[in-house]
């Protein structure tokens, strides 16, 4: 499971298309994950152990990103793939304030939305 988006985020020319989630930090106390995503020249390039391209991209999730009925001991890879989806989109829409390096906040996290309309790889 991973998404699948080509993003060249380091300007290498060198896009990568296939964007998995490397490392997962669960913050229970506080009602937080956060995710790390690292982006690959394809899935098979994963497959076939090559390194991830570029920077990693990390993101935090936060009870509001997920179903109310969720139970927080019981996130999936699924889960968390489809949450990050859906904050991406939201994240997309938002309105910038004109500087281009600041990214919109969602449930009061920052959120790249770079991978925003990335599918299902």
């Amino acid at each position: 499971m991973a998404l699948s988006k080509s993003l060249d985020p380091d300007h290498t020319g060198a896009p990568a298309q296939y964007w998995r989630i490397l490392h997962r930090q669960d913050f229970l106390d506080a009602k937080r994950i956060e995710i790390t995503l690292a982006g690959y020249l394809s899935e098979a390039a994963r497959r076939a152990g090559c390194n991830p391209l570029g920077t990693p991209r990390r993101y935090t999730l936060t009870f509001a990103d997920f179903p109310k009925a969720t139970d927080w001991h019981a996130i999936t890879t699924a889960m968390l793939y489809a949450a990050l989806k859906e904050k991406l989109a939201k994240a997309a829409t938002e309105a910038r304030d004109g500087n281009p390096r600041r990214w919109p906040e969602l449930n009061g996290a920052a959120v790249d939305p770079a991978l925003a309309g990335a599918g299902d790889a």
